[in-house]
């Protein structure tokens, strides 16, 4: 069994408005808990309208599932009938990249993700990124080319894309002591650290998974979590003060006990 602690911190950056959304839901009839983070894509009204709402349906659907990746594959098609009754424009409906974690109580913690939302795990003061972004940027690394400058920003899954990729990674931390994190990251929030080192980068195939295992010291994400949430979003946003995303940022600390 895990106690959790978490908390979220998101900034606006040089945006309109704020498209990322994040949700908590415990089901006590599985007992599974789960965090979802959406980052909108666009800067558009309708999107951060639609993103808060569609974060905690996604949410609650993972918690009552305890499958992530089930979760979203069951949301997509009722997110497209749902286009039909919102008054969203027809050449650029709500969609978002989306992360979603489980928690079980026999210690499984399962990642489900679509699109370029990222997770990351600390641990005895290291971290390792647990994910593989859905985009160009990683599909050009993988053909063993340097990816252009703005591979990155073309998603190839999202929520809403009904036959996008939807990948998965589980972790079972087991009987032994000691503090695990997670970040959940937009690329608003996870770029600016990537670029200055303080967060791993993906492997050079575009995966996550290094030859080394590679996990890193991860000062960043040392100290109170509320303090490390607004310390990732905070930081990012003033690398580039006047082109920066949103950035959002959701800090979990499990915590075994005895």
């Amino acid at each position: 069994m895990f106690t959790t602690h978490q908390t979220a911190s998101q900034h606006i950056g040089s945006r309109t408005h704020q498209a990322d959304a994040t949700a908590l839901d415990d089901n006590p009839g599985t007992g599974h808990r789960a965090w979802v983070l959406l980052d909108g894509i666009g800067d558009r009204e309708h999107t951060a309208a639609w993103a808060p709402t569609t974060a905690l349906a996604l949410a609650r659907t993972a918690a009552r599932l305890g499958d992530p990746r089930a979760a979203i594959q069951q949301i997509r098609p009722v997110l497209h009938a749902d286009r039909a009754t919102l008054n969203h424009p027809k050449d650029w409906p709500a969609d978002a990249a989306a992360i979603v974690a489980v928690l079980t109580p026999t210690g499984r913690l399962h990642i489900a993700w679509a699109g370029d939302c990222r997770a990351y795990l600390a641990e005895q003061g290291r971290v390792q990124l647990l994910t593989t972004d859905h985009n160009k940027a990683t599909q050009q690394r993988r053909e063993g080319r340097t990816p252009e400058p703005d591979a990155h920003d073309h998603l190839t899954s999202s929520l809403c894309f009904l036959t996008g990729a939807v990948d998965t990674v589980t972790m079972h931390f087991g009987p032994r002591p000691g503090l695990r994190r997670l970040l959940l990251a937009s690329d608003g929030a996870y770029l600016p650290h990537e670029h200055t080192g303080t967060l791993p980068p993906p492997a050079p195939d575009g995966s996550h998974r290094h030859r080394d295992g590679r996990a890193v010291p991860a000062p960043v994400l040392a100290g109170a979590p509320e303090a490390v949430a607004r310390r990732i979003t905070d930081l990012a946003v003033r690398a580039d003060p006047t082109g920066a995303d949103n950035a959002t940022a959701l800090v979990v600390d499990l915590d075994p006990t005895r």
